[in-house]
C-alpha cells in the first residue's frame, strides 16, 4: 500500500489517535533555541505532514509565513475549516520533487512517522527543500510505547548521524515539554542546512 493510500484510509477509518488537539508543547522550547541560532520570526516555514495543522497555525500566528503539507486533502480540508488562512495550505508527498525553497521545516514527528529504511529519503527531502543556510526544527520520539509499529523511535546520536551529511546540528536535547501521553519520551533538533 502506498503512503497515500495508507494515509487516506487512517483519515478514513481510524481517525486521528495521534492528534494532540493543539499545537506540540515543545514548539516554544524548539524555537527558542532555534532563534539563538539565528532563526529569524516572520520567515517562510514548511510543516510537512502538518495533519490537522495544529502547529502549521500556531506559526502562522505568531508571524511566520507558514505552509502545511500534507498528503491527505481530508486532513487539510479539516485544517483549513478549523484555522481558515494563514497558514497556506497545499496537498503533496513531501518526499517527491521540489516544495520550497523555505527558510526552515518544522518537522513535528513526520520523520518518525514513516519507516526507518525512508529516514535517509526524509533527510534528503528536507535539504533540497530548504534554502542554504535554512533551519530544520524538528521533534522526535526517541522512545515509543510500541516499538516495531509507527511512530518509530529514533535514537539521538543516529539522528545526528543522518542530518549531518546535510546538515550542521546547532542543538540536540531531551523535552522539557510535552503532552502529558509524551511526556519523557520526546527529543528535538535544530540543524542548519549546510
Amino acid at each position: 500500500m502506498s503512503e497515500r493510500r495508507h494515509w487516506e484510509q487512517v483519515y478514513a477509518d481510524m481517525g486521528t489517535p495521534w492528534d494532540l488537539g493543539g499545537p506540540c508543547p515543545a514548539l516554544d522550547e524548539v524555537t527558542e533555541a532555534a532563534r539563538l541560532q539565528g532563526f529569524r520570526d516572520g520567515c517562510t516555514v514548511a510543516v510537512p505532514g502538518c495533519g490537522l495543522g495544529h502547529d502549521a497555525a500556531w506559526l502562522a500566528a505568531r508571524g511566520f509565513q507558514a505552509t502545511g503539507l500534507d498528503l491527505v486533502p481530508e486532513a487539510l480540508d479539516r485544517a483549513r475549516a478549523v484555522y481558515g488562512e494563514p497558514p497556506a495550505w497545499r496537498v503533496g508527498d513531501w518526499l517527491a520533487g521540489a516544495h520550497g525553497p523555505f527558510e526552515a521545516i518544522l518537522d513535528h514527528t513526520f520523520f518518525v512517522a514513516l519507516h526507518p529504511d525512508q529516514r535517509p529519503e526524509v533527510v534528503a527531502a528536507h535539504a533540497r527543500n530548504l534554502l542554504p543556510g535554512g533551519f530544520w526544527l524538528g521533534i522526535f520520539y526517541h522512545r515509543v510505547r510500541q516499538p516495531g509499529i509507527r511512530p518509530w523511535a529514533v535514537q539521538p546520536e543516529e539522528l545526528r548521524a543522518l542530518a549531518e551529511p546535510f546538515f550542521e546540528v546547532l542543538d540536540l536535547q531531551s523535552a522539557r515539554t510535552s503532552h502529558p501521553r509524551r511526556l519523557g519520551r520526546e527529543c528535538w533538533m535544530v540543524a542548519r542546512r549546510r
